[in-house]
């Protein structure tokens, strides 16, 4: 013969007492770079020094702002590198140094 329990009685699972003696897990701190935005306004200086410069000569500044040995990626930086992005690519195409 088959006892009729029901369903939450059937699925009742022992679990084990959670112990004391564990500590409480720590916050998270944010890394100290989240906090303090790299300075990057050699950065800007650089790409603002291309405004009155013909193409052939935005072309090394651009690209040594995208190749800039501190490796900075915080927003500001990425922002940066970003607009140098697209004024290279125009600069390139008004040197006329691109497949037609």
């Amino acid at each position: 013969k088959i006892s009729k329990t029901t369903m939450s009685e059937s699925m009742e699972v022992d679990t084990p007492a959670a112990s004391t003696s564990a500590p409480p897990p720590e916050p998270v701190q944010p890394a100290a770079e989240e906090d303090e935005e790299e300075d990057c306004s050699d950065l800007a200086d650089l790409l603002d020094s291309i405004s009155d410069a013909t193409p052939a000569d935005k072309i090394p500044i651009l690209t040594s702002i995208l190749n800039e040995p501190k490796n900075r990626y915080g927003s500001t930086a990425a922002a940066l590198k970003e607009r140098a992005v697209y004024a290279l690519a125009r600069a390139y195409c008004e040197d006329n140094r691109h497949d037609a």
